[in-house]
């Protein structure tokens, strides 16, 4: 529905039900006539070097960044210019302590993949941050809204009781990427529409949690495309200065 002055408005309460029903509906369509993912056109591999380092100074913070784009550093050579990096250069910076920093290396980006790596990884209550970056693939895969819920919630409860009391954990919003995707208005929209629930939810639940804090990130802009081609690396830059911003608020000296 658009308003007068062009922009989306808010379709009346009965309408809501009937485009959630509907969107419900075709969710299960979408993913059968899209087996691998809605094509976008960011895809590409992941790093094959060390995902983790040091960067030296005291009191040193241990630092972990997992799922989707920003876990996996999808589309770049080497995990230094993903945003774990880029985030424990810039938090250096910002409070003058030394960061070790680590990303969850798992190229698939579902979050059931992150939520099985996670639960297999020694270790968690030894980060002081961890940043979670849900919901992209699982948007591409037209995932029921409903059953993301529910993995979300496990997954955030998991983390919650599985890291130290004094650690932090970081839930970033579902990236909209419905404009950079290779399909038709209808199936855009549909994604639009879905990122905004899955990210209204993963603010919801983070809002119960006293040591999780729900952030929106800088949306994906012409500028992370250079002749015509995706940037991942100007991106993650972009990403990895915003959380370490949001992250000094945060973090318990």
């Amino acid at each position: 529905m658009t308003a007068p002055d062009g922009s989306t408005a808010t379709p009346p309460r009965r309408g809501r039900r009937v485009v959630r029903w509907g969107l419900a509906t075709v969710r299960p369509l979408l993913a059968m006539n899209f087996v691998s993912g809605a094509p976008t056109r960011m895809a590409a591999g992941v790093p094959d070097d060390a995902p983790n380092g040091l960067i030296e100074g005291p009191r040193v913070l241990n630092l972990l960044v997992v799922g989707g784009l920003s876990g996996s550093a999808i589309g770049v050579r080497s995990y230094d210019q993903g945003v774990a990096h880029q985030l424990a250069q810039r938090l250096h910076r910002l409070t003058g302590r030394g960061v070790e920093w680590e990303t969850l290396a798992h190229p698939k980006l579902r979050l059931a993949a992150t939520s099985e790596t996670l639960q297999q990884l020694p270790g968690l209550a030894s980060y002081d941050l961890v940043v979670l970056s849900p919901g992209i693939a699982d948007l591409l895969a037209f995932m029921p809204i409903a059953a993301w819920r529910r993995e979300f919630e496990r997954l955030i409860w998991f983390l919650d009781a599985a890291t130290a009391r004094g650690a932090r954990l970081l839930v970033t919003e579902v990236p909209a990427v419905s404009n950079y995707v290779q399909v038709g208005p209808f199936v855009s929209g549909v994604l639009s529409q879905d990122s905004r629930e899955l990210s209204a939810i993963a603010a919801e639940v983070c809002e119960s949690l006293p040591r999780a804090h729900y952030l929106t990130l800088p949306p994906i802009t012409s500028t992370d495309f250079i002749d015509g081609a995706f940037s991942y690396s100007t991106l993650y830059r972009r990403w990895g200065s915003h959380l370490a911003d949001q992250a000094v608020a945060v973090i318990d000296d």
